[in-house]
């Protein structure tokens, strides 16, 4: 008990698994524009542009996410 683990150990230690669990709506994003290709083809013209914005700006906060652990365990 006297191995005393901090908030930056834990960022360092599973940096990985916490930014692939982030992306996980990023991947059902993209398996959900075939699927609406392939089943509804006319709302396509409406709901793949909004898909894309939305994927855009997730990964834009994952990477600011990622950003903000690496500046948690340089210090």
């Amino acid at each position: 008990m006297s191995d005393k683990t901090n908030f930056a150990d834990v960022i360092r230690k599973n940096r990985l698994i916490m930014l692939a669990i982030l992306m996980l709506p990023v991947v059902g994003m993209v398996i959900a524009i075939p699927l609406i290709l392939w089943r509804v083809p006319g709302s396509a013209r409406v709901a793949i542009p909004i898909i894309l914005v939305l994927m855009v700006q997730y990964t834009l906060l994952v990477v600011w996410i990622s950003r903000k652990m690496n500046q948690i365990t340089a210090s």
